[in-house]
């Protein structure tokens, strides 16, 4: 029975900040636009979310979205910190060494590509490709997918709900899981669903050995900095690209191979992590039960 508690409280923690992230998003989104609306009676930008249409008004709508995106992330962080889910500390900056948030970045970096190359094998639809693009030709939406968006995201994912589960569950391999699910189902788009789950592992894992949320928060902003540079300036160079499977499949299993490597060495290069496991730092202080 007390287990049955224990899980339904867990449950019930992640579920509730999952809601609140994605109201925060949706609210403040809206209320950018309606600002906009009441400033500029009479001129038409479309609604959050959606299609905006061609020309000045899809920028001018695509730019009030990425407003609302990073107040909305803004606002969450505040609330995370605030509510003790995670607490911002110096020791997000200070209790890493360079070898090991090297290779921690490094090992994001390799495994990118391997997962980039395997998704591809996989009929996935990509329902949010023309808003991505949108928000990656306006300085704000870069600035909300490269920056803001990994902030929020690697807070919230491990350092709030993978952390949260840790520090309660026998085994971090199972806290690691259900967090990576959890990061890619909220997506809520198939393809980032796959992606984000098997780019989540890796994250939860980097997290659990090294107990630092830096390492993570930098890989993931090269991840979505590499997705908005390649949206940016070279998707008509993928989309007309010969693919050569044999090319792809050799490619794979060198990057899937380094990234093993680069696996292996940082967790060589790192201590073994304390049992009950606990951040260094920044989530010291949990007052979330």
């Amino acid at each position: 029975m007390d287990k049955i508690k224990a899980y339904f409280r867990q449950a019930v923690m992640i579920l509730s900040l999952l809601a609140l992230c994605a109201i925060f998003q949706g609210l403040f989104t809206k209320l950018v636009f309606s600002a906009y609306s009441f400033l500029h009676p009479g001129v038409s930008v479309g609604q959050p979310f959606a299609d905006a249409g061609a020309g000045v008004q899809s920028g001018t709508s695509y730019m009030l979205m990425s407003i609302g995106l990073l107040l909305s992330a803004v606002a969450m962080l505040l609330v995370l910190h605030f509510t003790g889910a995670f607490r911002f500390r110096k020791g997000i900056f200070t209790s890493i060494a360079a070898r090991p948030l090297f290779l921690s970045v490094l090992l994001v970096f390799t495994s990118i590509w391997a997962l980039n190359i395997f998704v591809q094998w996989f009929p996935l639809e990509d329902q949010l490709e023309s808003q991505f693009d949108g928000l990656s030709h306006n300085i704000l939406g870069v600035l909300s997918i490269a920056v803001f968006a990994p902030l929020l995201e690697e807070v919230l994912f491990r350092g709030a709900i993978q952390g949260y589960l840790m520090r309660r569950m026998r085994s971090p391999w199972l806290a690691i899981i259900i967090s990576s699910l959890v990061f890619g189902i909220f997506h809520m788009n198939p393809i980032q669903i796959v992606y984000a789950t098997l780019l989540g592992f890796v994250f939860g894992w980097i997290y659990y050995r090294t107990g630092n949320l830096l390492s993570v928060i930098l890989g993931h902003v090269l991840n979505n900095s590499i997705a908005a540079f390649t949206m940016l300036f070279m998707k008509d160079v993928e989309e007309t690209a010969v693919q050569n499977v044999g090319f792809e499949v050799g490619t794979f299993v060198l990057f899937l191979a380094v990234s093993f490597f680069l696996a292996f060495k940082l967790h060589r290069s790192l201590p073994a992590p304390p049992k009950p496991w606990c951040d260094s730092d920044e989530v010291q202080g949990d007052t979330l039960h």
